[in-house]
């Protein structure tokens, strides 16, 4: 019998009361038993369905689902197809009947009483002549492909063990298996334990046939050029986190998977050809999977072009398609819904250049050869000054993740010292009394911000720089271009130097009246060669800070594409202007090192 009765549903789903269950002309009272047993989950025990068959029940039999009294139609349904319980949580709901008025409507059968009892029907209804290889759902896709799709591991695991074939066969060669699903989601999200049971069943399919990840029988359409392709629903609707993303590419990377595939470039128009999954993602506006390839492509794909137009980068590809959705939606001779859908994805495209030109994609290799293409350019630029404005934030939330720990520690050992000190100060051997005596009083010289700065210091030799670099690079959210790695060497700098702080109150910084006006100046570590800047806007002579340097990284980048001093937003000192983040190019930015000779940081 089913495991429970049936909960909440999805609006618009149908219960199993409301559907009827119909047959062809001919059908044996077996195969209608067989039939009826299956989408009820009535059965208990597997020798129910194979004394069925032995009475000549017919185990491929198409029962025909419909609305309860509409008398006729209704859809039908290989009965395999039928036994697999779906646990996408109302993600995917494939199966569903024609109602009165002619809608398709959802339907959603219970779930047998056990995995085991539900593998064990599937296995009695193969050893009685169940089909596994012929195609048992409306993509015309084996079976197994709709126990992946329901996140039912336990019944792919049955099929796998019974001979179902993960791949399509030559010439096609389709490896369906391991393909993200992209139809028939009902909800906006998907849910994390769905996720979950996708990425366990992958895992299974690549332990299985490990060759299924580097599969590419297409020419240059493999997995991770088709899950660019179908991350986003056709709505608009991004239905998976961001960490399944990640680890879906991660699987498939680790097992072979090349993410700088090109397409066939001799079919068709030869913008068509040559594409790289990024270009596709860029064009589907994909942004996970823009994200985790902007992680982990080389520099120079993150630019790469296309071979007969080799300026026509993943962000030419992702600017044109926003210029297509713009002009669409102020045509006023298209009607208004189209318009009006249209609109709606215009954020979702500029988010798309928007990362792009985080991960590294380079505006000055965008053609300008003719209006159209200049026009483009100019469309990507107010994107670029969104993400410009957004990397102080970036660079102060990478700070904080790198000094996290020493920050931790040191707090922790703050607070302990003054306790541990009286302990500390016996001499060593010195037996612990039983019961513990009465700690001895800290020494009067012991400071009120002495173990501040005592545990600061502990704290600093036991600092994991490589770990601090990791969280650097993490969280600062750009990389691959000569802004990003002025910027991450600039924070890389100031964590290594503010261990040689007395604490973080130094860190931190307090306040100082510069030029009038009063400001926070943090810790100031970058030495300047020469500091010419006028002394109303210098917070200390010859040196400057971290927000300083983030600036001028910022204006210089805004420069190189012709965008304004005044669209970057400053966000700290701002009555002083720009004049105190002028040092006098990177060349002349620097540390003093430990024999007080200035050394430049070889940021350039």
């Amino acid at each position: 019998m089913a495991a429970s009765a049936q909960g909440q549903l999805p609006d618009g789903c149908l219960r199993l009361g409301d559907v009827e269950i119909a047959h062809r002309d001919g059908t044996s009272d077996a195969t209608r038993r067989l039939a009826d047993g299956v989408v009820h989950r009535t059965f208990t025990d597997p020798q129910q369905v194979a004394d069925l068959l032995r009475d000549g029940a017919d185990p491929n039999t198409w029962p025909c689902l419909r609305v309860r009294g509409i008398g006729e139609g209704g859809k039908m349904y290989r009965l395999l197809s039928l036994v697999i319980d779906n646990l996408s949580d109302g993600t995917h709901l494939t199966i569903d009947v024609i109602d009165s008025s002619g809608r398709r409507r959802p339907l959603a059968l219970p779930h047998w009483s056990s995995p085991e009892l539900e593998a064990a029907i599937i296995n009695a209804l193969i050893d009685g002549g169940g089909d596994i290889t012929e195609s048992q759902w409306i993509d015309g896709r084996p079976i197994i492909r709709m126990a992946i799709l329901l996140g039912n591991e336990s019944a792919m695991e049955v099929l796998i063990a019974r001979g179902a074939a993960v791949r399509r066969p030559f010439p096609s060669g389709d490896n369906f298996a391991m393909e993200l699903p992209s139809s028939y989601f009902r909800q906006r999200q998907v849910s994390p334990g769905y996720e979950q049971r996708l990425l366990s069943i992958y895992r299974r399919i690549i332990q299985h046939d490990p060759t299924l990840a580097t599969d590419d029988p297409r020419a240059g359409n493999n997995l991770v050029r088709r899950a660019a392709s179908h991350e986003r629903h056709s709505d608009g609707r991004f239905p998976y986190s961001q960490r399944f993303i990640d680890s879906y590419l991660q699987l498939l990377v680790e097992n072979g998977a090349d993410m700088t595939v090109v397409s066939n470039t001799g079919l068709g128009d030869y913008r068509t050809g040559g594409k790289t999954p990024l270009h596709v993602a860029a064009q589907k506006t994909s942004l996970c999977v823009i994200d985790y390839l902007g992680r982990h492509l080389p520099a120079a794909e993150i630019n790469r072009g296309k071979p007969k137009a080799p300026n026509e980068t993943a962000l030419y590809d992702a600017a044109s398609t926003l210029d297509c959705v713009i002009e669409f939606s102020q045509d006023v001779n298209n009607l208004q819904g189209p318009r009006d859908r249209a609109a709606r994805y215009i954020p979702i495209r500029e988010a798309t250049i928007r990362s792009l030109l985080r991960s590294g994609a380079d505006i000055n290799r965008l053609p300008t050869d003719t209006a159209e293409q200049r026009h483009r350019r100019q469309l990507v630029l107010p994107q670029c000054t969104l993400v410009l404005n957004d990397i102080h934030t970036g660079a102060m939330t990478a700070v904080n993740a790198a000094l996290a720990p020493q920050r931790s520690l040191a707090a922790f050992l703050m607070k302990s010292l003054p306790t541990l000190l009286p302990h500390l100060l016996q001499p060593p051997g010195t037996p612990v009394a039983n019961p513990p005596s009465a700690p001895l009083p800290a020494s009067a010289g012991y400071g009120p911000h002495e173990s501040e700065a005592i545990g600061w210091k502990i704290a600093a030799m036991c600092f994991d720089q490589d770990a601090a670099n990791e969280a650097i690079a993490a969280n600062i959210g750009i990389r691959n271009s000569d802004m990003a790695r002025r910027v991450c060497a600039a924070v890389e700098h100031f964590v290594r130097s503010a261990l040689y702080a007395s604490s973080n109150r130094e860190v931190v910084g307090g306040t100082a009246n510069v030029g009038g006006v009063t400001v926070r100046v943090p810790l100031q570590c970058f030495a300047i060669g020469a500091d010419s800047r006028p002394h109303q806007v210098v917070h200390t002579r010859g040196r400057v800070g971290l927000r300083e340097v983030v600036q001028r990284a910022r204006l210089d980048e805004a420069a190189r594409h012709g965008i304004g001093e005044r669209a970057i937003d400053k966000g700290f000192s701002e009555p002083l202007g720009n004049a105190d983040c002028e040092f006098g190019g990177w060349q002349q930015l620097g540390r003093i090192d430990d024999g007080g000779k200035w050394v430049t940081l070889g940021i350039n």
